[in-house]
């Protein structure tokens, strides 16, 4: 049964445990150690506790030493890794998995940090690109298992550079793989949207028309029509083929901030600075669902369904909305204390969630409680999963291809993990 218009969202707290950004560096040693940290909702500090390492002959073992605040170390009920050399942390009744990324690498023909990122159908390469105009393909493989120490392996990552990407002037913001995987769609703060043929490098297509930077961008279908935001607080529709412009939306919300389209290709959407989400529909009346959002949104991504029923926002304020788009209303939302939403994907009924903090978090889909009660129904939740590595610093894009899961973050590095 339908839940009622007056069924007030759930508000899940996020109280995820705080990890070692390098932790699982220590399993190559005889004894080491690393940190974990605790912070309540409501605290104004974190409490930190040191977890011991001993390996033994075919296993690890694990110790949460006594920490100095009021939470006792019995608190952690299971410390332990998996076949996959994933650890696993139950605290309080709630289990994080935590996954160190399988490989890392520095993407040769890049001056600055990757600030967008996107894997081909195939996985057989990726494109990246800068905020010093740079903007490359690469072709990834995945060596031989290296074994570095008794019982502790790590894939290291070959990049065959590829070619440099010439055309757009300064900042590249976005780039994307067409279905195909043969076709690049980018947009920068040139105020183009182009499109690259792979084997290549040449750019087949120049859409000009935006009076802005280029802040989304988005395929429909095949890549017959690609959507583009600006800026310029507007959004276009254009015919690839014929380099024009078929339609235009002038949402008048200030900037556009960045922009998604459903699985089906039924709809897009786009968030604009002025706190405003717009989903647009292309097939019948072309009915357009407007919301007023709380605070700046930075992030946005349709549900992983075909119609794309739920859009996700990300905020400045590191919390995550979830708006039912027939219904125009708030469903859910995830409160965290990580810092600014940079990137959302859902994924397996999971949503993935990168932050300023460095955090990329798989938390369980937020929606509306079964009963209607008084009041905002909340809970306190841990995310299901974590990928680390990033020390404090941001990650910007992310990209899935099967079960590899990719990271651009500021540090410079292009992260592969392997989801749990």
């Amino acid at each position: 049964m339908e839940a009622k218009d007056d069924t007030k969202p759930t508000k899940n707290i996020d109280e995820t445990l705080v990890i070692q950004h390098d932790w699982h560096l220590g399993l190559r040693e005889p004894t080491s150690e690393f940190y974990i940290g605790v912070k309540p909702s409501g605290a104004t500090q974190t409490e930190y506790f040191d977890v011991k390492i001993t390996k033994l002959v075919d296993e690890y073992g694990f110790a949460v030493m006594p920490g100095v605040g009021t939470i006792k170390s019995s608190s952690f009920t299971n410390v332990s890794l998996d076949e996959s050399k994933n650890l696993h942390i139950t605290f309080q009744g709630k289990t994080t998995i935590f996954v160190a990324p399988s490989s890392q690498q520095k993407v040769e023909g890049l001056k600055s940090a990757p600030r967008t990122f996107d894997v081909s159908s195939t996985g057989s390469t990726y494109t990246t690109a800068d905020l010093s105009g740079n903007f490359v393909i690469a072709s990834a493989k995945h060596a031989e298992t290296l074994v570095l120490t008794q019982n502790f392996f790590i894939l290291f990552f070959i990049v065959n550079f590829q070619r440099v990407l010439e055309g757009h002037i300064m900042d590249v913001y976005r780039c994307m793989y067409f279905p195909s995987g043969l076709i690049i769609l980018s947009g920068g703060i040139d105020m183009t949207v182009r499109i690259w043929a792979v084997d290549t490098g040449s750019c087949a297509v120049t859409l000009k028309g935006h009076k802005g930077a280029i802040t989304g961008i988005g395929i429909i279908g095949a890549g017959r029509d690609v959507l583009s935001c600006s800026n310029d607080g507007t959004a276009r529709m254009w015919k690839c083929g014929e380099e024009r412009t078929l339609e235009i939306w002038d949402f008048k919300r200030g900037k556009c901030v960045d922009l998604a389209v459903s699985v089906d290709s039924s709809r897009f959407a786009v968030i604009c600075e002025d706190k405003f989400l717009s989903v647009v529909n292309f097939h019948g009346e072309k009915i357009r669902h407007d919301f007023q959002l709380p605070s700046t949104p930075t992030a946005l991504c349709f549900s992983g369904d075909e119609a794309g029923d739920v859009v996700f926002v990300g905020f400045e304020d590191g919390h995550v909305g979830a708006y039912d788009v027939s219904r125009e209303r708030l469903i859910g939302e995830i409160a965290t204390q990580k810092g600014s939403v940079t990137n959302i994907k859902c994924y397996c009924n999971r949503l993935i969630v990168a932050f300023t903090s460095g955090g990329v978090l798989g938390y369980p889909i937020p929606s509306l409680p079964t009963n209607s009660s008084e009041g905002t129904p909340f809970n306190i939740i841990s995310a299901e999963y974590e990928f680390t590595g990033a020390d404090c610093e941001p990650v910007y894009d992310m990209a899935i291809y099967k079960e590899k899961f990719y990271t651009c973050c500021r540090d410079g590095l292009v992260r592969m993990y392997k989801m749990p």
